[in-house]
């Protein structure tokens, strides 16, 4: 294995920005409260959004797009919609303070043991202590070790959140090694992938016409500001990890939780408890040792 080089200020920015637009767009999806419809019809504004800068790059680059992309591209989008499916039975069977924190801060974690294994990647010694606190802080900020004590009920929970922790881990691996290993350009690879989910997805909901008329009468506000904001987010991942270690770039990424923090106890008026202002420090601190190592 290889020892990398600390994520740079350029892949770190990067990062952190991603981080904010996926907090504006969970909010958004929290308010809507929609279901396979509302998937499909934020899904199909982001292939509209992203569509034309990608058939440029693939003018631009007419080979990027050998078998091997193309196999990652079907992989990630099923495993996408793995993820998609799983996190909804999770938030079934579970609590959404349980499953949520356990997917966030698990799917990082399942990320970087699988860059040592695939990619062979080594963090320095700080950028370990970054990766442990901003996992420490994760948890901290979800309350899952107090809620497990508290309440051994919330397990189904629990288990399903690793379940969506490890589909995480298993996109953000396949992602990096599209965009890192195989030089695939990030916006034709996203959204390729993004179209390969709505098709998956597209005879449930022809299927459905009259729900996703409703929906699109009831949420179009958030159908559009996901639309743009979700692969806004995700493309400044992709692009960071061209840039720098996946074992670096999955845990910064969620400093999104932190952002979180913030978003519930100013818009949604949630109270804050001392573990989560703890866990919020401690992402602080795991991002200024990864961004200084």
């Amino acid at each position: 294995m290889t020892r990398e080089a600390p994520v740079g200020l350029d892949a770190l920015l990067l990062v952190v920005c991603g981080a904010l637009l996926h907090a504006m767009w969970n909010l958004s999806a929290k308010r809507a409260g929609g279901g396979v419809a509302f998937v499909w019809a934020f899904n199909f504004v982001s292939v509209m959004v992203t569509a034309p800068l990608a058939a440029w790059q693939w003018l631009a680059q007419p080979h990027a797009l050998g078998g091997a992309a193309w196999l990652a591209i079907g992989v990630s989008a099923l495993v996408h919609v793995a993820y998609n499916l799983v996190l909804l039975q999770g938030y079934r069977l579970g609590d959404f303070s349980v499953v949520y924190p356990v997917a966030r801060g698990s799917g990082p974690m399942f990320a970087v043991l699988g860059a040592l294994l695939w990619f062979g990647e080594m963090p320095s010694a700080l950028g370990w202590a970054g990766i442990v606190a901003v996992l420490a802080g994760l948890f901290l900020i979800g309350g899952v070790v107090r809620a497990v004590v508290a309440a051994p009920g919330l397990l189904p929970g629990i288990r399903w959140g690793l379940l969506t922790g490890v589909c995480i881990a298993g996109y953000t691996l396949v992602d990096a090694w599209a965009v890192k290993t195989l030089a695939v350009p990030v916006v034709l690879y996203y959204c390729l992938g993004l179209a390969v989910r709505t098709v998956f997805l597209t005879p449930q909901v022809l299927a459905e016409r009259a729900v996703l008329r409703a929906e699109w009468l009831r949420n179009r506000r958030h159908i559009l500001s996901i639309g743009v904001l979700s692969p806004a987010a995700y493309l400044l991942v992709l692009v960071a990890m061209t840039l720098a270690p996946v074992s670096y770039v999955a845990p910064v990424r969620e400093v999104s939780m932190l952002v979180g923090v913030v978003i519930g106890a100013r818009v949604l008026r949630e109270a804050v408890s001392p573990s989560r202002l703890a866990g919020a420090g401690l992402m602080v601190l795991g991002v200024v040792l990864l961004g200084v190592a």
